[in-house]
């Protein structure tokens, strides 16, 4: 049997750089500070898509000519864009969790049709927390009796305004350290509407332990440590939306945003304080006592 012949040898390839197999995504453009006036919105040009405009409709995006932000202006959007069973509304608004300031900038700067509008979206995410503070008995009362039942339940109806104290807290806050930068009261509202909402989101995430796992020591220690923590955790978010909203830089404008979270905290829980304690005298006067 003959000898097999030397075996032919594969070379392969040289194997290109791994830089080569990488898609290089280009960061986006940094917004740039823009000083709101009435002669931004003096233009023939959509301020959602670009596109010129030739009626009071774009013929592009279909968005309506934006207006300034103005009292009446939340007045009317609020009914034209309530829809509650609208899929497009829902994925737009998770899209308000992560960016507050932006969506609120862009909302502000006119681009509106494809934002939920700050009112509308908060009464939606009032609405879902109720049912989550339902379905965990958060706000049921641990005496047994008829009395303290009804007391209660007159306090449980009042608490349900309690949902808007951080929105005024916000706005307060706000307005104090920002209202010489170029926004008036209905746009610095609408931010402060778009936090409260994320607020409000983030106080369901926070109701899911209870949810997944309810058990009285959990349910007392939740109780008694949930308001620092999230009060905290708002505070934050409200700082990261301020720089976003502004289009601030942590470096020179730190100690305005950290002044900002200072007062939202300190003015949240004051109005909490001022709030409940109006809450007891009022069920108080209702109950005869």
């Amino acid at each position: 049997m003959a000898a097999a012949g030397p075996q032919p040898t594969i070379r392969s390839p040289p194997q290109p750089g791994l830089r080569r197999f990488f898609l290089v995504i280009p960061r986006p453009p940094q917004p740039t500070p823009t000083t709101v006036s009435d002669a931004l919105f003096d233009t023939q040009a959509c301020l959602n898509c670009g596109a010129a405009l030739s009626g009071p409709f774009c013929a592009q995006c279909g968005q309506k000519k934006a207006a300034r932000m103005g009292s009446s202006t939340v007045r009317k959007e609020a009914w034209e864009r309530f829809r509650w069973f609208e899929w497009n509304t829902l994925r737009n608004a998770l899209r308000v969790l992560p960016q507050p300031g932006t969506t609120a900038r862009e909302y502000v700067l006119g681009q509106r049709k494809d934002h939920p509008h700050p009112l509308t979206l908060l009464c939606l995410a009032i609405g879902f927390l109720l049912i989550v503070l339902g379905h965990t008995d958060y706000l049921r009362p641990e005496l047994p009796s008829e009395e303290a039942q009804r007391m209660v339940a007159l306090v449980t109806g009042y608490s349900k305004w309690s949902f808007s104290l951080g929105a005024v807290a916000a706005f307060a806050s706000m307005w104090l350290v920002f209202r010489r930068w170029g926004y008036n009261v209905a746009e610095l509202l609408t931010l402060a509407l778009y936090c409260q909402a994320v607020f409000i989101a983030l106080q369901m995430v926070n109701q899911l332990p209870l949810v997944l796992a309810s058990s009285p020591e959990l349910f007392r220690w939740h109780k008694a440590w949930s308001p620092w923590y999230m009060t905290a955790l708002q505070t934050l978010m409200l700082m990261v939306a301020l720089r976003q909203f502004l289009v601030l830089d942590w470096r020179r404008d730190g100690w305005r945003l950290l002044l900002a979270g200072a007062l939202f905290a300190a003015l949240k829980w004051q109005a909490t304080q001022l709030y409940a304690r109006a809450v007891v005298e009022l069920v108080l006067w209702q109950m005869g006592a």
